[in-house]
């Protein structure tokens, strides 16, 4: 409220009479369709004010008003009925009888109306406490809007302080808590805050310029919007104004020449809109300080400040060191609060950050391993940008797990570990194919051995009995007779061992289970048949109590020792044989003697005699039962050839036994 005053621009003094006026109580003035001045008061109703003494009176003379409530603010619609928003409801003013039609809301027990205007289609908005009021004069009818705190479209608060309508017919609201912009068509609200710009949320009064600039008060100094770039330019008491507070009773007005008038607690202020001009002063933007984890970082050696930031360029932290704040400041102290800022960090953020001039500091934390530049430009609270501002060049270093040869090592180790199984599945496939040629080599070897040691010593038999028949004819026919049937004999038999053989071929043991007595019924075979040369003396010999044997093995030492047999009968025509079959604690020893005439220590050398396979076979079959195998001949003087076999490789156990399974893993590593 206030009392009445009128300035005398060109001297700045109130030129009202002293105790003119109804004292504190005037609210609102307009006037009339005549000219006259006229006011609406606290609790006085309408008072007409005299222009040259300044005194009030009666505004119908005779006539008391009915309105003892505040009149808030009043208007003429757009047919010259004078409307006003009065505590307790709108009013229509009746110039017949001098009196206010009252008209509220329906459930409104108390209704306090602050603020009415009129739109282009003759609806009345009123400013309450209750929200904004659309009153329709023609039926009486009232619409509210609300503030509903879970819809950001609905008004942005329940008190409203101005309606004003723009020349495009576009509703602006101003309330307790921000500016308002109406949608008719979905009736919902466009607000803005102090966060978007806004200089306070408390919003008293708002006018449109010629520009279609929105100015209105708030109550942290004055802010003008522009609609088309949704901008706000703000304004303090360093520019000028009365005081930062412009809210008070809403009071502001506009001339017909285009000045602004805007009240406060402060006192008043008036000015041009299009006169205001921006400043062009760029205050140079400087870093204030920089701090770690909260604390200030103290310039040293040691420190990554080896000087003041305000002149450091680049800026070098440990992997840890990546929780850090820095501090800035335009300078220019016309009004530092009013000053604006926006940084980013190159690297990091893609937009700038504007802040105010009460934020002026940037804080980071757990950034990764890199380099950035921080970049803050400032600027007056109009004026432009001082390009390119304050830089920083600031490198976080990697952990040594982050270190590029690290990376690189990790990924040699990764490339060394695919090679290395590449390598090893390489060696496993070749493992396995030498694995399987060899097991074919071995099979045709051993196929090989077999006919060598059956058929085709028996094939030769045959061609000496042959020979020695062949030898008696023509002169003794009956002896040639005989010896050609027991050749047919031995041929027939010979048959039945190549089908022998081939069995044992396919299943790989002999059906023998006396080792000694085998090697002795074969030397016995081996000696009875005919010959024309006498047979020699054959001696078996087993020491030791005879046990189960491995099968393969006691069907390779067979065949070893009646291979030894053959050659010393046929090749080495020996008189004495001697055959020892030691069974031993830890090894299963065949020795084999002969008298015969030896063999040449070249062909012992060698391993064979050329286009013969008995030497080497038999070497062969003791290298697959891990064996050992020596012989010792020379010209002469005979052969002595020695079969030995660990117990382990021999000799066969229980499958559940400890020794058994220490046994197959000797053999297993023998054969591999």
């Amino acid at each position: 409220m206030g009392g009445l005053n009128r300035i005398d621009r060109r001297k700045g003094k109130n030129i009202v009479p002293p105790r003119s006026g109804v004292g504190n109580e005037i609210l609102t003035i307009l006037e009339d369709q005549q000219g006259n001045l006229f006011c609406g008061t606290f609790h006085h109703g309408l008072q007409r004010i005299d222009r040259e003494t300044g005194e009030v009176s009666q505004y119908v003379p005779s006539v008391p008003s009915n309105a003892t409530d505040p009149i808030m603010q009043m208007i003429y619609d757009h047919a010259g009925n004078l409307w006003a928003a009065i505590y307790g409801g709108v009013g229509r003013f009746d110039p017949k009888t001098g009196r206010f039609v009252m008209y509220t809301p329906e459930n409104q027990n108390t209704i306090q109306y602050q603020k009415i205007n009129e739109d282009r289609e003759g609806y009345l908005w009123l400013g309450a406490q209750t929200g904004l009021h659309r009153f329709d004069p023609r039926t009486g009818k009232f619409k509210i809007y609300e503030h509903h705190p879970e819809d950001p479209a609905s008004l942005s608060d329940n008190r409203v302080n101005s309606v004003t309508f723009d020349h495009r017919g576009t509703l602006w609201v101003g309330t307790q808590d921000g500016l308002g912009r109406f949608d008719r068509q979905t009736g919902t609200f466009k607000n803005y805050y102090e966060k978007d710009g806004l200089a306070g949320d408390v919003v008293s009064c708002i006018q449109e310029d010629k520009r279609g600039v929105l100015w209105m008060g708030t109550n942290n100094g004055l802010s003008a919007f522009d609609p088309q770039l949704h901008s706000f330019q703000n304004f303090s008491a360093a520019d000028g104004i009365s005081g930062q507070d412009l809210t008070g009773w809403g009071a502001c007005n506009q001339s017909s020449s285009g000045e602004m008038f805007f009240g406060g607690f402060s006192g008043a202020t008036a000015f041009f809109p299009g006169k205001i001009a921006n400043s062009s002063f760029v205050p140079r933007t400087v870093l204030t300080d920089f701090r770690l984890f909260g604390n200030p970082v103290s310039i040293g050696a040691d420190s990554p400040l080896k000087q003041s930031v305000t002149r450091t360029k680049s800026i070098t932290l440990r992997h840890q060191q990546n929780i850090f704040s820095i501090e800035f400041s335009a300078l220019s102290f016309f009004n530092a609060q009013t000053n604006r800022y926006r940084y980013r960090l190159d690297g990091l953020d893609h937009d700038w950050h504007e802040v105010g001039g009460d934020q002026r500091t940037a804080s980071y934390t757990t950034l990764p391993a890199a380099t950035y530049t921080f970049e803050v430009q400032g600027a007056t609270a109009r004026g432009p940008w001082s390009e390119p501002g304050a830089t920083l060049r600031i490198e976080i270093l990697p952990a040594w797990y982050q270190t590029l040869w690290f990376r690189a090592l990790c990924v040699a180790a990764f490339v060394a570990v695919l090679w290395s199984g590449y390598i090893l599945r390489l060696r496993q496939f070749q493992h396995e194919f030498h694995a399987a040629l060899e097991a074919r080599v071995d099979e045709r070897t051993r196929i090989a051995r077999e006919l060598h040691d059956t058929l085709l010593q028996s094939f030769n038999g045959l061609l000496l009995r042959f020979q020695a028949a062949l030898n008696l004819l023509p002169g003794r026919a009956e002896e040639a007779k005989e010896r050609l049937e027991s050749a047919i004999e031995q041929a027939s038999e010979a048959i039945t061992e190549g089908r022998d053989a081939v069995h044992e071929l396919r299943s790989g043991t002999l059906s023998a289970v006396n080792l000694g007595q085998a090697i002795s019924n074969f030397g016995k075979e081996l000696l009875g048949g005919p010959s024309t040369e006498p047979s020699p003396d054959l001696r078996v010999q087993v020491e030791g109590t005879p046990q189960p044997l491995n099968p393969i093995v006691r069907d390779e030492v067979y065949r070893i020792g009646i291979e030894a047999l053959r050659n010393a009968v046929r090749h080495a025509k020996a008189r004495q044989i001697e055959v020892e079959l030691q069974y031993l604690e830890h090894q299963l020893r065949l020795r084999i003697r002969d008298d015969g005439k030896g063999i040449d220590q070249n062909i012992l050398g060698r391993g064979r005699v050329v286009g013969h396979w008995g030497l080497y076979g038999m070497r062969e079959r003791a290298t697959l039962i891990g064996a050992n195998f020596e012989v010792w001949s020379q010209l002469g003087s005979g052969t002595e050839i020695e079969l030995t076999i660990p117990a382990a490789s021999a000799y066969a156990e229980s499958p559940a036994s400890p020794f058994n399974v220490l046994s197959r893993l000797w053999r297993s590593q023998i054969h591999e």
